[in-house]
């Protein structure tokens, strides 16, 4: 049996920045028009008045006046002014005093020197000790969306060109469309850096205007998502903000950050930004008030979190699936899905707590390496139920449904009685199905501990094996006749042109299944029956190129079956002349997957090969992983960021040549389509988390990634 030993580069974990939301909704906060931020705190004008978060909460201020402000201003001393009816009001010792003199303000902004500049009645206004006015009527027409200074510069954005303040004298010095290099006159909002640099949101993207008239035009080559942009804010880390009718963007660490549908904010139509300085972002939307910030995190924490959330949510007598939501988005609603795959993907569950067991003895983790052990044994039990259910010698089900459950007798052709009247169970099972059974009957082989169980475990595999041999290489349900899927037979595999493109993979699989059978049982039978595939049907050589990939497109539900199957017969298979030909077709598979950053697909390939395996890669892929696994419905095919395929899916989806973010991607497991650039259903589904789970405990298990397991909870 193949040495452990992972060569590779080891990746050491540290805490990194989670992405996290928080809404606030409330019938004063349905939309807010603009936010003044500073520390912690936060000022804003609402459709109803005036509101104010304390770090925590939002809470309604009164006003002297009915109705909503026209705009306001936290000064560098920290003051609190409104403008509203025409009139100004500073917020003095608990209460509202009225500026007397002061013009009626649109928008307004204060220099390092303390002076206030405004734009108001058709005018350009300073104020120093008193109002007075400042220079020349703005030309009529111009819309105003932001007076904004830095230093001693004062800028307005107007829908008719960028203007600065200027000379001794005062006047507005215009950088119009055409008049300078300037791409567009629709300035749409407009904040100043820290280095005096000025940010625009326009119409056409943002520009970044330096001294004099030079500036910086981003667009979606640049990795703008949305170039049509509304709203625009700076924060005190560095990061940059923008709005759309599309959704919110941040660009930080030198790329930009794309947060839409309900995944993250209320409403994808932002009204307003705000950045305070500790880096949380409002983001005011038509919907309700969106925060999001990165919290520090590590990825054990976030598997404990995970695991939680399995626990409270996803399990049903002992199988794990999705939950679908009566209410969209409601987790207190629902139930656990009884899915067609019910055994493979609890097997992958089951195999993540028992890598993890593993992880914890040997970190000498005694209580937590017991609570990984009772919950893989549990889904065991499951899994194995589910060839006993059938009463059919290895043969399993799809799914069980109780006679306590509201699906219970429902017709179906496939849902067949159990002996003692007690559950239904699904037929029709597939080489999915197969494919689950296997890697969890090798993975408990090498990972539990000596007993009844595995024993057990161990026959269950030989009836499976010995029914799929008996059968001709079929997998026969109770009707007698092969399953859609569950055909491995050489005169279909290499003389059947409908079976061509399974070729590969099926001869991969049942390799696996042989194999892991004769390991775990010792009978030469199972040895004798896979060297007879390998020389008289050249199993081994269909391995080498299972991935076909057609006309550009290509199975990704496949791309998981032969990862699995891959991880059993290349830890069961010593032999070196077949290594060769194993790893090589691996090898093969993961340069095609590769760019996809599948973390499942990366440490599998460095479990069994130990060879370097991208870690670093995948581990930026699960710390991606948003921690609400709600399947929101998802649009990127809009984004100016993205080049797309020419050519649709296997399933006609829209696709990106290459995959965007898992922050940003439509949700799904690792059987899914990363390239897929829009999907989702409503809110009406929580997935479960094997999906990070297991190649995180896998990755654990093997060291391929290290953990100071003192910031975890898991």
């Amino acid at each position: 049996m193949m040495s452990s030993n992972y060569q590779g580069l080891r990746v050491q974990i540290t805490p990194y920045g989670q992405w996290v939301k928080e809404w606030h909704n409330g019938e004063e906060l349905v939309t807010l028009r603009k936010i003044h931020c500073q520390g912690s705190k936060a000022w804003a004008i609402s459709e109803a008045g005036f509101v104010h978060y304390d770090g925590k909460a939002w809470v309604t201020w009164s006003l002297p006046f009915a109705g909503a402000p026209d705009d306001l201003l936290v000064r560098r001393d920290g003051n609190l002014w409104v403008a509203g009816r025409g009139r100004l009001w500073r917020w003095i010792d608990g209460n509202w005093q009225q500026e007397g003199d002061a013009p009626r303000i649109l928008s307004w902004a204060e220099t390092s020197d303390g002076v206030l500049w405004a734009i108001g009645e058709g005018r350009l206004w300073r104020r120093v000790a008193a109002w007075e006015e400042a220079g020349p009527v703005v030309p009529q027409g111009v819309e105003v969306r932001r007076v904004t200074a830095w230093n001693d510069r004062v800028a307005v954005a107007t829908n008719w060109g960028l203007w600065f303040v200027e000379g001794k004298r005062t006047y507005l010095k215009p950088l119009f469309e055409g008049f300078t290099k300037l791409p567009t006159n629709d300035i749409r909002d407009a904040c100043f850096d820290a280095w005096g640099h000025l940010w625009l949101a326009t119409n056409q993207g943002v520009l970044i205007v330096a001294g004099g008239d030079g500036f910086l035009h981003l667009i979606g080559k640049d990795g703008l998502p949305v170039e049509d942009l509304e709203k625009l804010a700076v924060g005190a880390d560095g990061s940059v903000w923008v709005g759309s009718k599309r959704g919110a963007a941040c660009l930080k660490g030198g790329r930009w950050h794309y947060f839409a549908s309900h995944r993250w904010l209320p409403s994808d139509l932002v009204t307003a930004i705000g950045v305070m300085d500790d880096g949380r972002t409002i983001i005011g939307t038509d919907k309700g008030i969106g925060l999001l910030f990165q919290t520090p995190m590590t990825l054990e924490q976030k598997a404990h979190i995970f695991s939680q959330q399995l626990q409270d949510r996803h399990r049903r007598f002992g199988y794990v699936a999705s939950r679908e939501l009566a209410e969209p988005g409601n987790l207190k609603t629902g139930r656990v899905h009884i899915s067609d795959n019910d055994g493979l993907w609890t097997a992958l569950y089951a195999a993540a707590e028992l890598f993890r067991y593993r992880t914890m003895i040997r970190e000498g983790r005694e209580e937590k390496s017991r609570q990984a052990l009772d919950s893989a044994i549990e889904s065991l039990q499951a899994i194995l139920f589910l060839e006993k259910v059938t009463g059919i010698s290895g043969f399993p089900a799809r799914a069980v449904r109780h006679k306590s459950e509201p699906e219970y007798g429902v017709a179906h052709r496939e849902w067949h009685p159990s002996a003692d009247g007690e559950w239904e169970w699904k037929g029709d099972t597939s080489s999915d199905e197969i494919v689950g059974h296997f890697f969890i009957y090798w993975v408990a082989y090498e990972t539990l501990p000596e007993g009844t169980l595995k024993k057990e475990i161990v026959q269950v595999a030989r009836r499976m094996m010995d029914h799929i041999i008996d059968n001709g290489w079929y997998l026969i349900d109770i009707d007698g006749k092969p399953t859609t899927w569950g055909v491995w037979a050489p005169e279909k595999l290499n003389h059947d042109e409908i079976w061509w493109g399974d070729r590969g993979l099926n001869a991969l699989q049942v390799l696996a299944f042989l194999k892991a059978t004769y390991r775990m049982t010792g009978d030469d039978k199972y040895e004798h029956l896979y060297r007879r595939l390998i020389q008289e049907n050249h199993y081994a050589l269909n391995t080498v190129k299972q991935k076909i990939i057609y006309y550009g497109r290509t199975n990704h539900s496949d791309d998981q079956l032969a990862f699995l199957s891959y991880y059993v017969l290349l830890r069961a298979e010593d032999d070196a002349h077949l290594r060769r030909l194993f790893v090589t077709s691996l090898r093969r598979t993961w340069e095609l997957e590769k760019k996809e950053r599948c973390p499942l697909w990366n440490f599998i390939y460095g479990a069994v090969t130990g060879e370097d395996c991208a870690a670093e890669e995948a581990v930026q892929t699960l710390q991606a992983i948003p921690l609400d696994l709600i399947y929101w419905n998802v649009y990127n095919s809009h984004r100016s960021d993205i080049c797309r395929r020419q050519d649709c899916g296997l399933f006609a989806e829209t696709e990106a040549v290459d995959p965007l973010p898992f922050t940003e991607r439509p949700l799904h497991k690792w059987n899914g389509n990363p390239y897929r650039l829009d999907g989702g259903s409503e809110g009406r589904a929580e997935e479960e988390p094997t999906f990070f789970l297991l190649p995180y405990w896998m990755a654990r298990y093997y060291q391929i990634i290290m953990e100071d397991s003192s910031g975890g909870s898991g």
